[in-house]
């Protein structure tokens, strides 16, 4: 793209502490609240891989139409780190972030938007 082409993309870096365990552990846990989020919002995934680690821990790719997702998890020490680049408005993108913060029980967060 060119420098001056209007186009909303957001590019988020949210990492999430004092999360429950158990879905930062187990793959599949992980997969079902990820996608749900998602489905909420309409982004129906093209290509997605949830891998588990062992003994615990997972790293998720998702794309969808308009969505790059990516996430990995330290159960261990109850946190995530994940990286959402989004073509829409700041609000779609800082919902879908905001559903995920609720999705894992997160206490506490840190939450970086830029537009792109």
């Amino acid at each position: 793209l060119k420098k001056d082409t209007k186009v909303n993309r957001m590019h988020v870096l949210l990492d999430l502490y004092e999360c429950e365990e158990e879905p930062l552990a187990k793959a599949k846990i992980l997969e079902k609240k990820v996608l749900g989020v998602l489905k909420e919002f309409e982004m129906e995934p093209k290509i997605q891989t949830f891998y588990q680690f062992q003994p615990f821990g997972v790293t998720a790719i998702v794309y969808a139409q308009g969505l790059q997702f990516t996430m990995h998890t330290w159960p261990e020490y109850q946190s995530a780190a994940i990286d959402l680049y989004c073509f829409g408005t700041r609000k779609l993108s800082t919902d879908i972030c905001n559903k995920l913060i609720s999705a894992f029980s997160s206490a506490e967060y840190e939450l970086k938007v830029k537009k792109r």
